[in-house]
C-alpha cells in the first residue's frame, strides 16, 4: 500500500464533537465498513495514531525451509531457523530428505535452547512444523524479559562465587547449562524489538515511550548476553584447572576475586532496581558507570600479578582468565548503565 499523505479540515458536529473524515482509498484497500472499531493512541509529539482494530492480529506469517544436504552442513540450520525467527515469522515449515531426516532432533533442541514460545505443533516422517505461541506486544514486555536475564545472571553469580571456594564441578556445570536460560530471553528480546521497528503501534501497544529507546535496550539485551559469556568462561576454566585453582594460587590472590565479584554483584544489583518499580536517578546511575570502571581498571591491573609467586604457567594464564572475564563483566555494567541513561534522558 503506497497513499500520499492528505490534509482534512475537522468537522463539527452535534454542537460539540469533533470529527474528521478518513481517506477515501486507505478505507477502501483495508475494506474498512461502517461498524469496524479503530484504536487511537496518542504520541508523545502530540500526534495520533490510527490503527484499525481488525490489522492488528494478521494472519501468522509461514517460513518453509527445506533442508537440503547443503543447508545441514555445520551450524547453517540453526542460523537459518534463528533468522527466521529474529524476522518475526510464526510458523516454520521444515522439509527433510533422506540425508537430513536425521537434522529434525538438532532442530527440536534448536527450539528447546533458545526459541522461547516455540512448540512443535505437528510432525511427519519427513516434515516438522514449529509454531510461535507469544504474542508481541501482549504476552510480555521489554523489562520483563530485562529483568529474566539479570535473575538468571545474579544466580550464576551467586554459584560462581560458591565455587570459587569449592571447585564443585556439579555447580559449574549447572552454571554453564543454565546460560541457555539467557540464551533464550536474549534471543526473545531481540525477535521483539525487532518487531517494534516495524510497526508504530506494536512500539506503543508494548509500552516503549519513544522508538528511540529501542536501541538502548538492544544494548543492553546484548552487553547481558555477554555478560553471562563471561560467567560461563570462569565455570569452564574452574572446571579446567579443578582444584589446582585452590592449591596453585595464594589465598590472597583467591580473595581478590571473590572480592570483585562481590562488586559486579552488588552494581547488578543496582542494574536490577534502576530496570523495576524503583528506577535509578541520573546520578546514581552515573556513579555506577563511574565505579563499575574504575573497578575494572582495579582487576586488569591484577594480571600477571601470579608471576611473583612460584606457581605454573597454566594456572597463572587460567587466573589472569578469570580477571579479564571479571573487568569485561565490569565494562558491560558501565555498558548498560549508559543505556539505561540514555533512556533516562530520552523519556524524561
Amino acid at each position: 500500500m503506497s497513499l500520499e499523505s492528505e490534509t482534512r479540515r475537522i468537522q463539527l458536529t452535534g454542537g460539540s464533537t469533533l470529527i474528521v473524515s478518513l481517506p477515501k482509498e486507505w478505507a477502501r484497500q483495508l475494506n474498512l465498513q461502517p461498524g469496524d472499531e479503530v484504536i487511537l493512541l496518542p504520541q508523545r509529539d502530540m500526534s495520533l495514531l490510527l490503527v484499525p482494530k481488525k490489522t492488528i492480529r494478521s494472519a501468522f506469517s509461514e517460513a518453509k525451509i527445506e533442508v537440503t544436504d547443503e543447508l545441514a552442513k555445520g551450524d547453517r540450520l540453526t542460523r537459518i531457523t534463528l533468522g527466521y525467527y529474529l524476522a518475526g515469522y510464526d510458523i516454520f515449515r521444515l522439509f527433510f530428505n533422506q540425508n537430513t531426516i536425521g537434522m529434525k532432533k538438532d532442530i527440536k533442541d534448536i527450539a528447546r535452547r533458545k526459541l522461547t514460545g516455540v512448540e512443535i505443533v505437528d510432525e511427519g516422517r519427513n516434515t516438522l512444523t514449529l509454531q510461535n505461541l507469544i504474542n508481541v506486544p501482549g504476552d510480555i514486555s521489554i523489562n520483563d524479559i530485562v529483568l529474566k536475564i539479570v535473575r538468571v545472571t545474579e544466580s550464576m553469580l551467586d554459584d560462581i562465587k560458591v565455587a570459587l571456594s569449592t571447585i564443585d564441578k556439579n555447580i559449574l556445570t549447572d552454571i554453564v547449562e543454565r546460560d541457555n536460560e539467557v540464551d533464550r530471553f536474549y534471543w526473545l528480546l531481540n525477535r521483539m524489538l525487532k518487531k517494534l521497528t516495524t510497526s508504530t503501534y506494536y512500539a506503543s501497544a508494548s509500552g516503549i515511550k519513544d522508538p528511540r529507546t529501542i536501541l538502548d535496550y538492544a544494548l543492553i539485551n546484548k552487553s547481558l548476553e555477554r555478560l553471562s559469556d563471561h560467567i560461563v568462561q570462569i565455570a569452564n576454566e574452574l572446571l579446567q584447572v579443578g582444584q589446582q585453582y585452590i592449591m596453585g594460587i595464594p589465598k590472597e590472590q583467591r580473595d581478590k576475586v571473590i572480592e570483585y565479584i562481590d562488586k559486579v554483584m552488588e552494581l547488578i544489583g543496582v542494574l536490577s532496581r534502576s530496570l523495576s518499580s524503583q528506577p535509578s536517578s541520573v546520578n546514581e546511575i552515573n556513579n555506577l558507570i563511574e565505579l563499575a570502571r574504575e573497578k575494572a581498571r582495579e582487576v586488569r591491573g591484577l594480571q600477571g600479578s601470579l608471576r611473583e609467586y612460584e606457581t605454573s604457567p597454566s594456572i597463572i594464564a587460567s587466573f589472569d582468565s578469570i580477571l579479564y572475564s571479571i573487568a569485561r563483566m565490569l565494562e558491560y555494567i558501565s555498558d548498560i548503565g549508559e543505556a539505561l541513561l540514555n533512556i533516562n534522558i530520552e523519556v524524561g
